[in-house]
C-alpha cells in the first residue's frame, strides 16, 4: 500500500513537469516568429496542456470582477471544458466544416508559464439573423495575465492571428479579421485602431447590434471591428484560377 502511494506521488510530479516543459519547449515547427521578438516572452500554437493555465487567465479577465472564490474555480473549470471541446486537436471537430481554427499561447521564455492567449476561426458572427450564415474570420478570447500586461503582449497575439487567417484561409471569400470589443474599453479600441482595426456598421454584413452582443462574456454593450489582410501570393494565384474557371 505504501509503495502504491509513493508511485502515484511520482506520477503526479512527472506529469507536472512534463506539462511545464511541454509550453517551455518550442519546436520550429509550431513556435511563430515575430516581428518583434522577445527574449521575456514567446508565442506559439497552443497545446492541450496549455488549456487549463489559458481558461485561468481568460476567467480573470472576463469573471474575477464578478464571482467570489467559489465561483471563480466554477467558472475556470467552465472555461476549460469549453477550451477542450472547441480544440483543433479534438478529434470530435476532425468533420467539423470550419474552415479556419487556431489558438495561441503567450509563455514565458524561463519558465514556460501561460501568460496570455487567443484564438481565431470562421463562423457566422450572428446571433439571430447570423449575417445570411457566412463564415467571417474572427478573433476572440484575447486575454493576457494581469503580471505580464504592457509587454507587447497582446500585439503578438493579434499578428499571430492575422498571419495565420492569412495563410490559411481557403476560401478567400473575404480577407478580414473581425473582433468585438466593449465601447466603453477605450484602451483597447485605442490598440486595435493603431493596430489598423476600424469600427464596422454591423448592418453592412447583414447583421444587427442585437447580433454583435449576444453571447457576451463581458458586460457593456460591444462594437464589431475589422481589418483588412493581404492576400498570400498562393492564395491570390488560387483565386485567380477559380475565377477564370466560372
Amino acid at each position: 500500500m505504501v509503495m502504491l502511494r509513493l508511485l502515484k506521488i511520482a506520477v503526479f510530479f512527472v506529469a507536472a513537469f512534463i506539462v511545464a516543459a511541454t509550453c517551455f519547449v518550442a519546436t520550429t515547427e509550431t513556435t511563430l516568429t515575430t516581428s518583434k521578438p522577445s527574449t521575456d516572452y514567446f508565442v506559439r500554437d497552443a497545446l492541450v496542456v496549455h488549456l487549463g493555465p489559458a481558461a485561468r487567465i481568460l476567467t480573470e479577465e472576463f469573471y474575477s470582477a464578478r464571482t467570489n472564490f467559489i465561483t471563480f474555480q466554477i467558472e475556470k473549470l467552465k472555461t476549460t471544458l469549453s477550451l477542450e471541446s472547441t480544440y483543433p486537436g479534438n478529434t470530435a471537430n476532425a468533420k467539423s466544416n470550419r474552415r479556419l481554427q487556431q489558438m495561441f499561447v503567450a509563455c514565458d521564455s524561463k519558465t514556460g508559464e501561460v501568460v496570455g492567449f487567443a484564438e481565431v476561426d470562421a463562423r457566422p458572427l450572428g446571433g439571430t439573423s447570423g449575417g445570411n450564415g457566412i463564415n467571417r474570420s474572427y478573433m476572440y478570447n484575447l486575454a493576457v495575465d494581469k503580471n505580464w500586461k504592457r509587454k507587447g503582449i497582446a500585439t503578438e497575439l493579434i499578428s499571430a492571428c492575422e498571419e495565420f487567417v492569412i495563410d490559411m484561409h481557403e476560401l478567400c471569400a473575404e480577407n478580414r479579421l473581425y473582433l468585438r470589443v466593449r465601447s466603453c474599453n477605450d484602451a483597447a479600441i485605442r490598440l486595435y485602431k493603431s493596430l489598423g482595426y476600424d469600427e464596422v456598421d454591423p448592418t453592412s454584413i447583414s447583421l444587427t447590434k442585437e447580433d454583435i452582443n449576444s453571447n457576451s462574456l463581458e458586460e457593456g454593450e460591444l462594437v464589431l471591428l475589422a481589418k483588412d489582410l493581404p492576400i498570400d501570393d498562393e492564395c491570390d494565384d488560387r483565386c485567380d484560377v477559380e475565377l477564370t474557371n466560372i
